[in-house]
């Protein structure tokens, strides 16, 4: 055993040594820990405890070996005495080794995933998680992505997710089933993995009230056939395609939550990605006719049809668990109509908007009297949903009538220009991303072989089709000079502001 533990801390034997000679280490380090049995690793050697001799953010591979095997053995009661530990590697691993032995990785963290959420405690999960998908490459998407945003949804820790979230996925990883690790295939990342995730990323949105974002994610979920191309690990390509005939559960439910979320944006429904098939798009119509009359009753902007519909859509939105949705989609109707009045009137009295009946949520109370509407309207002023202003005819409140007046101020332009330069920043990381991206897949042995056949087919030549601008360089029709610093580019939106 002391041979063993020698072993452990000899590797790697330098934090300088070559890319090259580290993955020989690697290997070599992994064969020994495989022909290792987990009973030999799970215990203590001589009163000492194993890994207080390790260092995680070191000897990562071995302390991961170590933790499988005592939870592997000692099952839900390892668990119990090995989760603070499991969190520090999570937080403090070494991301080159961990990554070739992956298998062994998703085992740790579906038994800590499994533990906080069947102790009712998922929130001790979000932090060491969030920086697990940050140790590696957070642009890359992993079997973490899904796992963590349904940590997040049940600890409702949506700001956590957001995190994750705002970074654009670029790649999304595979196995190919032609090259086995010694340490056994990793499982491979299905379609359904990739929809459950943005599934959920458009859920995080929701909660935060980022319609706008939500309702992107979801239109990744809603079209019928979604083709992805996948980087494997022995450095391949494979494209994979979600059936385009059918709509899976978790196309419908996003559907629905579409809905919704197209009330609360724009008042009405968003219309279906045009990338969405006809088959989907009747199995999208017939599955969630509930939450299109709805949708209509919102848009018709007739209070008693909404409350007649909202009647008899109860049970239906709890069965979907869109209740709290469909709550705010209530609350947001009154909104909407008391922004609608603008367009009419110039002044108009707290009473007599309230006599509109626009309270539409059944709470019941003064939500729908003069009192409630004046602190709704209040409310979005100050949210600035709307540019009005209110005056009181008396000092007396008693006496006293409240009168709303409507401007017809521009919008503030701050806001928007410092949202548009928060997107042209975000479109310029992804320019380079997809420039790299390209010359990547371009050098790989798939894309040679394919403008091979390709010229073979048209009796050109190899290196002139290869040389084709479309193929080998994207320009999206906007681009930047390379030399030109963002710093720069921004500067232009800065002195106008």
């Amino acid at each position: 055993m002391d041979k063993l533990i020698d072993s452990f801390l000899s590797f790697p034997s330098s934090p300088n040594i070559s890319e090259a000679e580290l993955h020989k280490q690697i290997q070599n380090h992994l064969s020994l820990l495989n022909r290792t049995p987990a009973t030999t690793l799970a215990y203590q050697h001589a009163g000492t405890d194993v890994l207080a001799l390790l260092d995680p953010s070191v000897n990562s591979l071995a302390y991961l070996y170590v933790l499988v095997a005592r939870i592997d053995l000692g099952q839900k009661s390892a668990m119990e005495v090995a989760w603070r530990q499991v969190i520090t590697f999570l937080e403090t691993f070494n991301p080159k080794q961990v990554r070739c032995a992956q298998d062994i990785f998703r085992r740790l963290v579906d038994s800590f995933f499994s533990f906080a959420t069947e102790n009712g405690k998922p929130i001790i999960a979000v932090r060491p998680i969030k920086k697990a998908i940050l140790r590696f490459n957070p642009t890359k998407f992993s079997f973490l992505h899904p796992l963590f945003l349904r940590l997040c949804l049940e600890a409702k820790c949506y700001r956590d997710a957001a995190a994750i979230v705002d970074v654009d996925l670029v790649e999304f990883p595979c196995v190919t089933t032609s090259k086995v690790t010694e340490n056994a295939r990793v499982r491979e990342i299905t379609y359904q993995d990739v929809l459950t995730y943005f599934l959920y990323a458009g859920m995080i949105y929701m909660g935060i009230k980022e319609w706008r974002r939500a309702a992107d994610y979801l239109t990744y979920v809603c079209p019928a056939v979604l083709l992805f191309l996948w980087m494997s690990v022995d450095g391949g390509s494979k494209a994979i395609a979600a059936p385009g005939s059918a709509c899976s559960q978790i196309q419908i439910d996003a559907y629905k939550k579409y809905i919704l979320v197209g009330l609360l944006l724009d008042g009405k429904s968003l219309p279906i990605p045009r990338s969405t098939t006809s088959v989907a798009n009747r199995a999208y119509k017939a599955l969630s006719k509930p939450y299109e009359s709805f949708a209509s009753a919102f848009k018709a902007g007739n209070p008693e049809l909404l409350r007649t519909e909202v009647t008899q859509l109860v049970d239906v939105f709890r069965q979907d668990n869109n209740t709290g949705l469909a709550i705010q989609c209530l609350e947001a109707f009154r909104r909407m109509q008391i922004i609608a009045l603008r367009d009419t009137y110039v002044t108009l009295s707290t009473e007599e908007i309230s006599k509109k009946d626009l309270e539409v949520t059944g709470r019941g109370g003064d939500m729908g009297g003069k009192e409630g509407t004046e602190a709704v309207i209040l409310g979005m002023i100050e949210r600035e949903e709307i540019s009005a202003s209110l005056s009181h005819s008396h000092p007396n409140p008693e006496q006293s009538q409240t009168t709303v007046h409507f401007h017809n101020h521009p919008v503030d332009e701050s806001c928007n220009l410092a949202a548009l330069q928060v997107e042209l920043r975000r479109i310029m990381t992804l320019n380079k991303q997809m420039k790299t991206i390209n010359k990547k897949y371009g050098m790989s042995r798939e894309f040679i072989q394919y403008m091979v056949k390709m010229a073979k087919m048209s009796g050109s030549s190899v290196l002139a089709g290869m040389a084709e601008p479309d193929l080998m360089d994207f320009d999206y029709g906007f681009s930047w000079a390379e030399d030109e610093p963002e710093e720069a580019i921004m500067q232009d939106f800065e002195d106008d502001m």
